[in-house]
């Protein structure tokens, strides 16, 4: 699943003058981002919009091999690929500091041909609530990383017409002017990587849970479009300790 975002009705955005909300902007931090390049084959979904992550791994003791999948069916319920389906593997090169992390992309049926599996949200190594509402914190289920999201600054409490299409009685609505920061940190060294999104007088966030893929045994996090640079979504990966 993609990136889900809390939307405000255009209408509201127009009442109360310039809010916005431009998304979360480039990493910083002791815990070093690279901006992940991406190919994508003309014609195929880009994973920064919505992406499914599968992992292979013909043994017990083997070190798995990691897919990122757009558009792709389920073959035990007769579900086609959509048009545009792609397939891209990740790519861990090198070591330590020297190493360096890329997306190549792939036929679709190495899917089928390594035996690869989805990573459902139980198998996750990150629980779903993980950056998922305006505040909070969690950890991955390993104990490695601890994710935030904070916010500081102002807090307006407004009524609103309810209902989707702002058609039902007002309901309450809080609209936020300042900075929400998402914070990973590695725990075991304390290195932490934050990004900041400006809110001004605005309901809507980014809620970017899914777009986070932490792969344990790689030691190595991708960040599918958490980050945008000119309002563009783009990849970064981050190479924990």
């Amino acid at each position: 699943m993609g990136k889900l975002r809390h939307f405000v009705p255009l209408v509201l955005a127009m009442l109360a003058g310039k809010a916005y909300s431009e998304g979360f902007g480039p990493p910083s931090g002791s815990l070093p981002a690279q901006l992940l390049p991406l190919e994508v084959p003309a014609g195929s979904q880009s994973p920064l919009l919505s992406a499914t992550l599968f992992r292979s791994q013909p043994h017990e003791h083997a070190v798995p091999t990691y897919y990122l999948g757009t558009g792709i069916g389920i073959a035990r319920l007769q579900i086609p690929n959509a048009p545009g389906a792609a397939v891209w593997q990740v790519v861990k090169e090198g070591q330590g500091a020297q190493a360096h992390v890329k997306l190549v992309p792939v036929a679709l049926d190495v899917l089928q041909a390594t035996d690869a599996q989805p990573v459902t949200v139980q198998a996750s190594a990150l629980p779903m609530e993980c950056a998922a509402a305006f505040e909070g914190s969690c950890n991955s289920r390993d104990g490695t990383l601890r994710i935030t999201t904070a916010f500081e600054g102002k807090r307006r409490q407004s009524k609103v017409p309810g209902g989707f299409f702002g058609t039902e009685a007002p309901i309450n609505a809080t609209f936020y002017t300042g900075v929400r920061t998402l914070s990973i940190e590695h725990l075991p060294s304390g290195r932490v990587l934050k990004l900041e999104e400006q809110l001004r007088n605005t309901r809507a966030y980014e809620a970017p849970q899914s777009a986070i893929r932490y792969l344990p045994e790689l030691k190595l996090m991708l960040l599918l479009g958490v980050a945008k640079v000119n309002r563009v979504p783009v990849a970064h990966s981050v190479l924990l300790p």
